[in-house]
C-alpha cells in the first residue's frame, strides 16, 4: 500500500513537472514573439497608470497620498519587482508568464483534487494551450496575477473541504483577499462562498462550522483590513479596497451606456482623467465643493440606480446584452485587442483553444459532476461571478477567472467522454453532444467581426509613430483606421494632432471638426481645435471652441488656459490674467496655467508677480526653464 502512495504521489509530481515545463515553453516563445511589436514596449492606459504608480512606490512613496482608486495589488507587486531588479518590462512580463504555467499545475492539482488523474491530464492539457489566458499574462496588468490568486483560493477551498483543518480554509481566505485587491467584484463571493462553506458542512458541528467561516473570513481579512486602514490615514475616509464601484456600476448603467466601456458625458474613460472627471462631474452637479471618494463612488450608483428606475425596459436590455456578451465567444477589447496580436504571433494562432470551445464543454461537466458538494462551490462562482460583472460593463479580460472553473470541467467532460468511447457507450455519448451543441451554437453566435475592432489598436500604433516624431507612419495608420471606420473619432482626433504635428493646421482642424461631428462630447477635441486656430491667427474661431468645451465642463482648464491664449494674442493681457486665475483656482498645480500667467504679467508690467508666477511654473514643470529664456514676452523678467 505504502509502495503504491508513493508511486502516485512521484507520478502525480512528474505529471505537474511536465505540465510546468510545457506550459512555460509555449510562454517563453511567446513572449520572444511579442518582442517586434510596438506594443510591447509602449505602456498606455492602464499600464501606464499602474507604470506611474509602481514606480513612485518604488521611489519610497509606499503609502500614497489618496484613497486608492484602482485596484492596488497589482502596482505594489510591480514595485516589488522594480525595486529588486530595476524598470524592465520584459522581466515582469516573465514572472507572470512563470506565475501563468504553474497556475496551470494549480488548475489540473484541482481537477484532481475534485476527479481524477484523467481529468487533471486533460485540464492541464487544455489550460496550457488556452491562448488567451497566455495573451494577458503577457501583458502589463493585473489579470494574469487576479486570476492565480483567485484559482489559488478555489484550490485551497476543495482542499479544506477535504482536509477539513482551519489553516486550510484561513489560507484560502488569504488568497482570496489578495485577489479582491486585484478585481474588486470578487468581494461579491464572499457570501455565496460562506453559504457553500454553511451547506456543505451542515451536518458537522456548529462550532466547526463557526471556526471554518471565521479562518476564511479572517484570512480574507488579513490582506482587505490594511489596505482599508492605509485609506483611512491617507485619506480621511472610510474606504474597504477601492472609491471605484459607483463610477463602473454607472458606466454600464447611464443614458450612453452600451454594456461596454463607453464613455458617459463629460467623462473621459482614461486613467489619467477618469477619477477626477467623475469627481468633478460629481461636484458639478450636486453643487457641492468637496466631496470624500466614498461619497463621490455612492452618488454614481444612486445615479446609476435611477436611470435603471427610470428607464427599466433600457436597463433590461442592457442587461441581457452584457450577459449574452459575457457567454459569447467573442473576446470584447478593452486596454488590449487579441484578435489583432493574433495576427502577429504565430504561437497565438496554434493555440486554437477559444471560449467558444471551452464554455460549452465546461458548462456540460458541470451537469455531469452535479451530484458532487465540491462542484457547488464552481456553480455559486461561476454564475455569481458573471452577475458581478454583468451589473456593472463587460470586457474579455472582465470573465477571465472563470475561464480555468469551465477548462476544469471541461477536462472531465473529455475524461468522461473517452471513458464512454472505450466502453462503447456510443447512444450515451452522442445524447451528451447534443446540449454541448446546442450551447456551442449559442456561444460561438457571431456578434461582432474582429476586424471591425481593429481600429483602436491601429489608432494606438498611430500614437506610438507620432510620439516618435513619424508623424507620416502616425498618419498612415490613422487612415487605415479610418478606412474601418471613417467617423472613428479617436482617430480622427489623433489625426488632427499629427498634422498639427507637421504644422499643417488647416487640415488638422478638418480633422478636430469631424471628429466633433461624431462625438460632441469630445474635450480634448475642442481644446485642440481651438489651438489650431489660434496657430492660423483664427481667435474668434478659437474662442468659440473654447467656449463650447466650457459649455461642456466650466472647469474645462485647458480650455480655460486656451482663452487666456487668445486673449494673450489680442493683447487683452487683463482678460487673460483673469481666466489664468479661474484656471490656477481650479487645478493650482497646473503648470502651463502659471507660466501663461507670468507671460501675461509681464506684459501688464507686473514684473514682480510675473517672477512668482514663473519660478512656479519651473517648479511644476523644469521644462519651461529652457522655454523662457527665449520667450519674447518675458524679455524683461529674465
Amino acid at each position: 500500500m505504502n509502495n503504491r502512495l508513493e508511486k502516485s504521489k512521484w507520478s502525480g509530481i512528474r505529471m505537474a513537472l511536465i505540465l510546468f515545463s510545457a506550459a512555460l515553453l509555449v510562454r517563453l516563445i511567446y513572449l520572444v514573439e511579442i518582442q517586434p511589436l510596438a506594443f510591447t514596449h509602449h505602456l498606455s492606459l492602464d499600464a501606464a497608470s499602474y507604470d506611474r504608480l509602481a514606480r513612485a512606490i518604488a521611489g519610497g512613496d509606499w503609502m500614497g497620498s489618496k484613497v486608492f482608486y484602482q485596484a492596488p495589488l497589482y502596482p505594489y507587486f510591480l514595485a516589488l519587482v522594480y525595486k529588486a531588479f530595476g524598470h524592465h518590462l520584459n522581466l515582469v512580463r516573465l514572472i507572470q508568464l512563470i506565475l501563468g504555467a504553474f497556475n496551470c499545475v494549480v488548475v489540473a492539482w484541482m481537477a484532481r483534487k475534485l476527479f481524477d488523474r484523467k481529468t487533471a491530464f486533460w485540464s492541464g492539457c487544455l489550460i496550457a494551450g488556452y491562448g488567451i489566458l497566455l495573451f494577458y499574462e503577457g501583458t502589463i496588468g493585473k489579470d494574469g496575477i487576479s486570476v492565480l490568486l483567485t484559482d489559488i483560493a478555489l484550490l485551497g477551498l476543495v482542499w479544506s473541504l477535504e482536509r477539513r483543518v482551519w489553516y486550510g480554509w484561513l489560507l484560502s481566505g488569504a488568497a482570496l483577499g489578495g485577489s479582491i485587491l486585484t478585481r474588486g467584484n470578487l468581494l461579491l463571493l464572499v457570501p455565496l462562498i460562506i453559504l457553500w462553506i454553511v451547506v456543505v458542512l451542515r451536518k458537522e458541528p456548529s462550532r466547526r462550522i463557526i471556526g471554518a467561516v471565521g479562518a476564511l473570513l479572517a484570512g480574507t481579512a488579513l490582506f482587505i483590513l490594511p489596505v482599508t486602514l492605509r485609506n483611512y490615514l491617507v485619506g480621511g475616509d472610510f474606504v474597504l479596497t477601492t472609491a471605484q464601484a459607483g463610477q463602473n456600476f454607472y458606466i454600464g448603467n447611464n443614458p450612453r451606456a452600451s454594456g461596454f466601456f463607453e464613455n458617459p458625458k463629460n467623462i473621459r474613460l482614461n486613467p489619467e482623467y477618469e477619477e477626477a472627471d467623475f469627481k468633478v462631474e460629481a461636484l458639478r452637479r450636486t453643487g457641492r465643493d468637496e466631496m470624500k471618494p466614498s461619497e463621490i463612488s455612492s452618488y454614481w450608483f444612486r445615479k446609476g440606480l435611477r436611470f435603471v428606475g427610470a428607464h427599466p425596459d433600457r436597463a433590461l436590455k442592457l442587461l441581457l446584452t452584457k450577459t449574452a456578451m459575457f457567454w459569447n465567444d467573442f473576446e470584447i477589447p478593452d486596454n488590449t485587442n487579441y484578435y489583432f496580436v493574433c495576427k502577429k504571433v504565430l504561437v497565438l494562432r496554434i493555440l486554437f483553444l477559444n471560449f467558444g470551445i471551452v464554455a460549452p464543454i465546461g458548462l456540460f461537466g458541470l451537469f455531469l459532476a452535479r451530484k458532487s458538494s465540491g462542484t457547488w462551490l464552481f456553480v455559486l462562482f461561476i454564475f455569481g461571478y458573471m452577475i458581478s460583472i454583468v451589473m456593472f460593463h463587460v470586457a474579455s479580460r472582465y470573465r477571465l477567472p472563470i475561464v480555468p472553473v469551465l477548462i476544469l470541467f471541461a477536462g472531465h467532460a473529455v475524461a468522461r467522454a473517452l471513458d464512454a468511447l472505450r466502453a462503447r457507450r456510443f447512444s450515451k455519448l452522442a445524447l451528451g453532444l447534443v446540449p454541448v451543441a446546442a450551447m456551442a451554437v449559442f456561444i460561438n453566435w457571431k456578434v461582432v467581426d474582429e476586424k471591425g475592432t481593429f481600429k483602436a489598436p491601429l489608432t494606438d500604433l498611430g500614437i506610438i509613430a507620432a510620439e516618435a516624431g513619424d508623424f507620416d507612419k502616425a498618419l498612415a495608420y490613422y487612415d487605415e483606421a479610418l478606412d474601418i471606420d471613417p467617423g472613428y473619432a479617436p482617430a480622427l482626433y489623433n489625426k488632427g494632432n499629427a498634422l498639427a504635428g507637421q504644422k499643417q493646421f488647416d487640415k488638422a482642424a478638418a480633422a478636430y471638426r469631424k471628429a466633433l461631428e461624431r462625438d460632441p462630447e469630445f474635450l480634448m477635441a475642442y481644446e485642440n481645435l481651438g489651438k489650431s486656430y489660434i496657430r492660423t491667427g483664427q481667435f474668434e474661431e478659437a474662442l468659440k471652441s473654447f467656449d463650447k468645451a466650457l459649455q461642456r465642463r466650466p472647469d474645462f482648464v485647458e480650455a480655460l488656459v486656451g482663452k487666456g491664449i487668445v486673449y494673450h494674442g489680442l493683447g487683452e493681457y487683463e482678460r487673460a490674467i483673469r481666466v489664468y486665475h479661474e484656471a490656477l483656482a481650479v487645478q493650482p498645480g497646473l503648470a502651463a496655467g502659471h507660466y501663461n500667467l507670468a507671460c501675461a504679467l509681464a506684459r501688464q508690467g507686473e514684473l514682480e508677480k510675473a517672477r512668482e508666477a514663473l519660478k512656479r511654473a519651473i517648479e511644476l514643470n523644469p521644462g519651461y526653464e529652457q522655454r523662457a529664456t527665449t520667450d519674447p514676452d518675458l524679455e524683461n523678467v529674465r
